[in-house]
């Protein structure tokens, strides 16, 4: 077999596992590496080259931005900006999305959502309004603002190192490149989603300013069942209907820590451990009617000390992957974990056994909420709050100002070429080190999974060329593209591209998409600008599943999303990104 063909096997095998979906995307990755060094496809000695490529690096850089203009105050600077005043809900949504356009073109997307989602969770309460019309729009803002500047998404970042690699100046796209096409695409779908495309989104459950923040009924627990306990000898069934209809028992915990399924006839032993489902708000009232208490291995404190608080694990949350020992471990005397929420899936293990993933909603117990080492430890953790507190003060102005001044320069280095970005990022992350605005632990800031999927994609990316493979492609494309116009060459390749990026990383999609469009150009005999600009956009519009992005994820549990709910508003987004950005990429870049 020659080597374009095994690196066609292996390519398609790993997208098949992404779709997939059943193993993390970076383990994916580095083993795609690994067989393509086993069959000498990469050399040995390239085969980590990409943890040291500027577009791997500037990421990680990002990264620690990001989470230091978070620290500087920029979370309460925007909780004052849109807590503090009174909005309809159709004012509101335009604001929302504005600021998420807008902080996600400069901070990663996560990281922009983090910031808004506990603040339009709190005002979606106070207001009685259904979350639902915010949080999918809110994730799409996010997305759509990444968009605008180069470094807003991991792929604008790629595509620049890219252009700068192949090109005889040495240079990619400028900062602010993108946003010649990338702000029109995000106005204008910003006008779709609140004028058409929030009337698209299916609303489950009406919630009420009685109920909690989030309407999550379906959470795990496991509670013991004491000596003196009402409930030994009832019935399955009898249990049920003394409980309510919100409250059901799921399985018995046996001794090896499986769980094993139940009948109704079953009957409730003195000992037993139970795993039940009920709302968070009926836990402690079936604890005490039923004498029940929650496993000794569940919790380091009396329950009757705690304070309750969910909180979501974020896509970059050290949990995921990791057991309750891990959280337990780090949440050391802080926090107890009473129950989980997980969207559409099956409880087979314990709850100290569940491995955790992202988008999973915990129930904590912890002492004080106001306590700062219980919001380091939150924080430690990966985890967003989703219960409503006070919005946070900006805690120094004079750090809030310094902060923005050093990522300024650092845009400004970047923007008019006296500084690779890499190393701009670098200065600008120094800055907020000496200012105190990130510690010596700015490394947990970083979302590792991503950094290493990306640094083994680009080695791959490189076989494409090395072997010819992307120029096999180009031509066989090309062969059949001739005859078409510059339009619908770059209508084809978004379309691709957006497809692909809806079931894998939008990083991988651009590794992957960039030698391809960048070998139809040359075989065409057209400027390679356009080409990267398209897919650069198409990896951006992970809109139509909840796994296509991580922004997607998040909000898929609060606002009670189905799978299928993302193509409602999806779909026509796509539509008309598509419509709006090739005229847009013709206009500006030939």
């Amino acid at each position: 077999m020659n080597d374009q063909y095994l690196l066609s096997l292996t390519l398609i095998s790993l997208l098949g596992l992404f779709i997939w979906g059943k193993i993390r995307y970076d383990a994916l990755a580095i083993g795609a590496l690994f067989v393509l060094v086993v069959l000498e496809i990469i050399p040995a000695n390239e085969a980590f080259a990409g943890f040291a490529h500027p577009a791997v690096v500037t990421v990680a850089l990002v990264l620690v931005i990001s989470q230091g203009l978070k620290n500087s105050g920029l979370t309460g600077l925007v909780g004052k900006v849109v807590g503090t005043r009174t909005f309809t809900e159709f004012q509101f949504l335009i604001c929302l999305l504005l600021i998420a356009a807008i902080l996600s073109s400069f901070i990663n997307n996560i990281g922009a959502l983090a910031i808004l989602l506990p603040i339009t969770l709190n005002i979606c309460q106070k207001m009685d309004w259904h979350p639902s019309k915010f949080l999918m729009p809110l994730a799409f803002a996010c997305i759509l603002g990444g968009m605008n500047t180069a470094i807003g998404t991991p792929p604008n970042i790629i595509i620049s190192e890219y252009k700068a690699s192949i090109s005889n100046d040495g240079f990619g796209f400028n900062f602010f490149d993108f946003s010649y096409v990338g702000i029109v695409i995000t106005l204008i779908s910003i006008l779709f989603i609140a004028l058409i495309g929030n009337k698209l989104i299916f609303l489950r459950n009406k919630i009420s300013q009685n109920k909690n923040l989030i309407d999550l009924k379906g959470y795990l627990f496991e509670v013991c069942v004491n000596k003196n306990s009402s409930a030994i000898g009832m019935t399955l069934y009898a249990f049920k209907k003394q409980a309510g209809e919100d409250t059901e028992i799921l399985g018995i915990v046996s001794e090896s820590g499986s769980v094993k399924k139940v009948q109704n006839n079953m009957r409730i032993k003195e000992d037993q451990i139970l795993v039940i489902k009920t709302p968070p708000d009926d836990i402690g009232n079936i604890l005490d009617i039923f004498d029940f208490s929650i496993p000794k291995e569940l919790h380091s404190f009396d329950e009757e000390d705690l304070e309750e608080i969910e909180v979501m694990i974020t896509p970059g949350s050290r949990l995921i992957g990791r057991k309750y020992d891990f959280f337990l471990k780090l949440a050391f005397e802080e926090m107890n974990l009473l129950g989980l929420w997980r969207k559409g899936s099956r409880y087979r293990t314990r709850l100290t056994r569940e491995t955790f993933r992202a988008g999973d909603v915990l129930l904590v117990g912890v002492r004080d909420l106001a306590e700062e080492d219980v919001s380091n430890k939150i924080k430690h953790l990966g985890l967003m709050p989703l219960r409503q507190r006070e919005l946070q003060t900006i805690p120094s102005r004079s750090r809030l100002l310094k902060g923005l001044v050093f990522f300024t320069l650092s845009i400004f280095l970047v923007s008019f070429n006296y500084l690779s970005a890499a190393a701009a990022f670098l200065l600008c992350v120094l800055g907020f080190a000496r200012i105190k605005i990130i510690d010596s632990n700015f490394y947990r800031e970083i979302d590792w999974p991503i950094i290493v999927m990306l640094a083994a994609m680009i080695p791959i990316g490189t076989a494409l060329q090395t072997t010819g493979l992307s120029d096999l492609i180009a031509v066989s494309i090309s062969h059949y593209a001739a005859d078409l116009s510059l339009f619908w060459v770059l209508f084809t390749i978004l379309i691709v591209t957006m497809a692909t990026t809806d079931i894998i990383n939008n990083a991988a999609t651009a590794v992957i998409m960039a030698p391809i469009s960048t070998g139809i150009a040359v075989e065409l005999g057209h400027a390679i600008e356009p080409f990267l600009m398209v897919v650069a956009v198409g990896a951006s519009c992970a809109f139509l599943t909840p796994i296509g992005h991580q922004c997607n994820t998040v909000v898929m549990g609060p606002g009670n999303y189905k799978f299928t709910d993302y193509w409602r508003m999806g779909l026509p987004m796509d539509i008309l990104i598509i419509l709006v950005s090739i005229p847009m990429i013709l206009f500006v870049w030939t």
